[in-house]
């Protein structure tokens, strides 16, 4: 379809029909422009292709070549965490402010000094908040010599702030230096001394024995344990529940990277990946599943480590085991994942040296060649010594999925944004490595991006990656499929996708059409500015519509309105998606009535200014001491002055169950708007009915009485949630209903079916191929 004949109908309504073949030779110059600029990009990968068989034999492949870029925490011993600027903060930063509280720790009690004072440190030790039982987690440390490192390490332990209850075992393996002598002293934490060296596998197994909690961990005696390693470690296992080992990312004490996931060659030889590099770097940052984790630090259910048998004695004393553990955890039908929010500082070799040479390091070499003799069936399929590393750190990855939106999404924030990371689930879930990239705001957000790389999102952030294009020319030839929100973001990014990644389907979500938002708002309001801003924002939309592989739309009206204006371009209906959270609160203990939003979108502050004027007066006088509570992000100052004794601003609710649980009523008055609204389903997913204008439910499926109440004029508003505040019979059949309707029509499970039909949907337009049968 040639963009004309989707723009006229709106260049008539303007009567500017000069302007308009302009636009659409612009457009048409546009569009033969991305069709030559994908001939020259099929044209260079042929070549590169052409090149690459000619490549030495191990040559490596594709990889990210390292960059330095400045870290300033890292390297300025003096620098404030508290007065980093934006773009100088860092996803590791953590782990350089752990690194100096452990030096602070040896130097205070001098104990790496010739007089270490280790009864001073045992003392400070026991004077720290005892451990809390019973323990769900069971942290065993095996210990040979190195007494200062391993009181440096209980001290992080004890410091540490987890939602877990945790026990710390020492065994013992017959130190040859002071560690029996105060270690037996630490007050809380458990001790056991081996009967004779055994080495380390024995010590680990040993402790296993001893432990009570439903998860082990084993852990390094030459550590610090950072900021949120505990939780990260066990929270894998409900984000993966196939997961059965899980491992932290290491680093060396001055913050760089010791690994990133280990990698095991054709020949047995494994590689701890990144190993000396900026940790910080995007491929190092997010959750994934590797060959192994090194066995510094990995968590197992406490019943799949003895269903196992722990270590393997065939390695004894030391090395290799946890390559072999990691194996026979996929062999047993579980995955092992590197989840690099866990993270510790290691004091690499203080146990066992880094001489291969000789000492139990020697080992190093000799259970290499044991895991090649066990496992080289399975490591037929593994890439030969050094090749391909970039690939190889995720063997198991098969198509790719770029999702494309201005900034990292912002949950807590809007839910368009909840929208985007269901989104990036759901790819994941349909087997796609999902990447995510800014167009616009390239900036490191330590909460936002740092949600999505724990979730196992690969994301590109500053200063590692910057600017669209460039990220293109680099990574396009790699995705199978793109996904981008927003007009402004799909004008942006669409020759690009198309000059560096002509193989992907390009899918573009509209959120909500934002021409039929701004026709609303000016037939509302009566601004001609308005009116034609509409027009033109209806041409923007429609002409990228006319140029992607299939639109994706929440809304069943906005599917029928473009089949109407963009007629013969493909459009998919995907479900609002939403988890389903429940309650527990029942009618009779709640109270008042609330609205939640994102106040920089328009509708939302007219919503709230036009209840409080024209419906909640009404209800005021039918319902003396009611409440109105108004909750959400960027609230704007016409919207917190409205203030007063029944009237509650809320501002930002970190956990939405503090609102949606204490209050009975969940109002949403919008008189303009577009697209499926997101408070509303986030609403009935909590258990709370939901009264709501004609336009707040359209095109969302949902039926008066049924699972909401639909009213429009004051009176008649004021009406339906004066009766779904007092009817519980009502009450319970609205609150049911709702949440039914969130379990069956806006699952995870339903929009993964959706969107492997709409990619069916794509391919099929861009390869002008129709569906067989």
């Amino acid at each position: 379809m040639s963009p004309s004949s989707l723009t006229e109908p709106a260049f008539t309504e303007l009567g500017l029909r000069g302007q308009a073949v302009a636009l659409v030779d612009r457009l048409a110059a546009l569009d033969e422009r991305v069709h030559g600029l994908e001939r020259e990009r099929a044209a260079l990968q042929r070549r590169l292709t052409a090149a690459s068989a000619h490549e030495p034999s191990g040559a490596t492949a594709f990889d990210v070549p390292r960059t330095r870029h400045e870290w300033k925490l890292a390297e300025d011993e003096h620098c404030d965490p508290a007065s980093l600027w934006l773009y100088d903060v860092r996803p590791d930063d953590a782990v350089v402010v752990e690194g100096r509280r452990g030096q602070a720790f040896l130097d205070r009690f001098a104990l790496l000094g010739e007089r270490p004072d280790f009864a001073a440190a045992v003392a400070a030790l026991n004077a720290l908040p005892a451990l809390a039982s019973p323990p769900e987690v069971s942290i065993i440390i095996p210990v040979y010599g190195q007494l200062a490192y391993t009181l440096n390490a209980i001290d992080s332990l004890l410091r540490h702030q987890t939602r877990h209850n945790f026990e710390i075992i020492l065994i013992d393996d017959v130190s040859p230096d002071e560690s029996p002598r105060f270690l037996p002293l630490l007050e809380g934490i458990r001790y056991h001394l081996q009967p004779r060296n055994g080495g380390f596998i024995q010590s680990c197994n040993t402790g296993a024995t001893l432990a009570r909690g439903e998860y082990l961990i084993m852990l390094n005696s030459d550590v610090r344990v950072v900021a949120g390693w505990l939780d990260q470690l066990i929270a894998s296992f409900a984000r993966w529940p196939a997961a059965g080992l899980v491992g932290s990312k290491l680093h060396y004490p001055d913050g760089s990277l010791q690994e990133a996931g280990g990698i095991v060659w054709r020949d047995g030889a494994a590689w701890n990946y990144g190993r000396g590099d900026d940790p910080n770097r995007p491929q190092y940052s997010y959750a994934r599943q590797v060959d192994y984790i090194s066995g510094c630090s990995i968590a197992l259910p406490a019943a799949l480590w003895r269903q196992l048998g722990g270590f393997d004695t065939y390695f004894n004393p030391a090395y290799c085991e946890d390559v072999d553990l990691a194996f026979r955890v996929r062999a047993a039908g579980r995955e092992v994942w590197f989840q690099p929010q866990s993270r510790i500082v290691h004091y690499e070799g203080k146990t066992s040296g880094t001489d291969t040479a000789s000492g139990t390091k020697a080992y190093q070499l000799i259970n290499t060649r044991k895991i090649y003799l066990r496992w080289r069936e399975t490591l037929t399929r593994h890439a030969p010594n050094a090749q391909a590393p970039y690939f190889e750190r995720e063997r198991g990855v098969h198509k790719r999925m770029l999702v494309v939106d201005v900034s990292a999404p912002t949950p807590d924030q809007d839910a368009g944004s909840v929208q985007t990371v269901l989104a990036l689930r759901v790819c994941m879930r349909l087997g796609y490595k999902t990447h995510f990239v800014p167009q616009d705001n390239w900036l490191f957000q330590p909460k936002y991006t740092t949600a999505l790389q724990e979730m196992g999102v690969d994301c590109a952030y500053a200063p590692y990656e910057l600017g669209f294009e460039a990220y293109m020319q680099r990574y396009g030839w790699l995705f199978d499929a793109v996904l981008v929100y927003r007009p402004s973001v799909m004008e942006k990014c669409l020759p690009a996708i198309r000059a560096y990644a002509p193989q992907a389907a390009c899918l573009f979500h509209v959120a909500d059409l934002h021409y039929l938002r701004m026709e609303r708002t000016a037939e509302l309001t009566g601004d001609e500015d308005m009116r034609h801003a509409a027009a033109v924002m209806k041409i923007r939309e429609l002409g990228v519509i006319g140029q992607v592989d299939c639109t994706i739309t929440h809304s069943s009206l906005e599917c029928e309105v473009l089949a109407e204006a963009a007629p013969g371009c493909p459009v998919s209906h995907w479900p609002l998606m939403f988890e389903h959270f429940g309650t527990q609160v029942p009618f009779g203990a709640r109270r008042d009535i609330c609205f939640l939003g994102g106040y920089g979108h328009p509708p939302n502050i007219d919503a709230v200014q036009y209840f409080v004027a024209e419906i909640f007066p009404l209800l005021r006088a039918a319902e003396p001491g009611i409440r109105f509570i108004i909750a959400g992000s960027k609230m704007p100052e016409e919207i917190t002055q409205l203030a007063c004794d029944d009237i509650i601003i809320a501002g930002m609710v970190e956990d939405l169950r503090d609102l949606f649980d204490a209050t009975r009523v969940f109002v949403c008055p919008l008189r303009v708007g577009a697209g499926v609204k997101g408070k509303i389903a986030s609403a009935m997913s909590y258990g709370i009915p939901v009264v709501s204008t004609t336009v707040g439910v359209e095109g969302a499926g949902l039926e008066d009485g049924t699972q909401v109440l639909v009213a429009d004029t004051p009176a008649e508003f004021a009406g339906a949630t004066l009766r779904a505040y007092r009817d519980a019979k009502l009450w319970n059949k609205l609150s049911k209903n709702g949440q039914d309707f969130v379990r069956s029509a806006l699952s995870l499970e339903m929009g993964g079916k959706v969107l492997a039909e709409t990619l069916q949907t794509a391919y099929e337009h861009k390869l002008m191929v129709q569906r067989d049968g």
